[in-house]
């Protein structure tokens, strides 16, 4: 007579996600939300608009339709370490 078959564990792969909400390079709190409305005039732009829940902070740039949301924010974090970014309190 032989052994009893092993029963194995199906390994689950947890896929990643981009986060919906970033940290905030001023409060850093991670309230940061980036969305993007699509451009009349030309298709291979879109407007990001970035927003701070708790301190105020907004920006908008034009991106290129290819960019993603954490391309707008790495995009955000150079501007403001360089201080083109102002927040009104």
């Amino acid at each position: 007579m032989g052994k009893r078959r092993r029963k194995y564990r199906k390994v689950v792969k947890r896929i990643k996600r981009i986060p919906e909400f970033f940290q905030c390079p001023n409060c850093s709190n991670k309230t940061i939300k980036i969305v993007f409305e699509k451009l009349k005039d030309d298709v291979n732009y879109k407007k990001a608009v970035v927003t701070c829940g708790s301190c105020g902070l907004f920006w908008e740039t034009n991106v290129p339709s290819i960019f993603e949301a954490v391309d707008v924010y790495s995009k955000l974090i150079d501007e403001f370490n360089e201080g083109r970014i102002i927040v009104n309190k």
